[in-house]
């Protein structure tokens, strides 16, 4: 690699990391390339993307975005799950490929600029997605709503009921 394709790499590099809004460093040494492929199109599916780095350019990358805290995890073989969307949706991806590819190993990842270990990655796994929640959300917030409007209800259709229990009785006596 030349310095030009280089200096090309870091650009490409650190704008991935400028747009993403987590990173996840996993070593994937003894990965064979149908697992790393796996690995790739599940987290494509999580609206992110997989990049075996160079750890001296990916060092240099990261220098002015909020991951600047991850160069001391930069040796080994490197491959970094950026995450552009839902974080949570791309740790679901990372988890799942360590149970199906036992090779693969979560080094550390960057939420937002925070520190990340493999345990705290885990815990963001079995979270619900973002849609998840906000759906959880509106449905909390239509409760009470809901319920409003059905007491509203409730009071016509009790008197609707009583008049026609006093109708059904007066045709009886009838």
């Amino acid at each position: 690699m030349n310095r030009n394709e280089k200096a090309a790499s870091v650009k490409n590099l650190n704008e991935k990391f400028a747009k993403a809004n987590a990173a996840f460093l996993t070593e994937y040494r003894g990965m064979t390339v149908q697992q790393l492929y796996e690995l790739r199109t599940k987290v494509r599916l999580g609206q992110g993307e997989v990049r075996v780095v160079k750890n001296r350019l990916a060092k240099i990358a990261v220098k002015g975005t909020a991951f600047e805290g991850i160069v001391d995890s930069l040796k080994g073989p490197i491959a970094v799950a950026f995450s552009f969307k839902d974080a949570v949706a791309v740790a679901k991806a990372v988890d799942e490929s360590i149970i199906d590819s036992s090779p693969l190993k979560i080094k550390t990842a960057s939420l937002q600029g925070k520190l990340i270990n493999a345990a705290g990655i885990k815990a963001l796994s079995k979270l619900p997605s973002k849609d998840a929640l906000l759906s959880m959300m509106l449905s909390a917030l239509q409760g009470p709503t809901r319920n409003f409007a059905s007491v509203l209800a409730a009071i016509p259709r009790d008197f609707v009921n009583v008049l026609s229990a006093v109708k059904t009785d007066k045709e009886k006596k009838a």
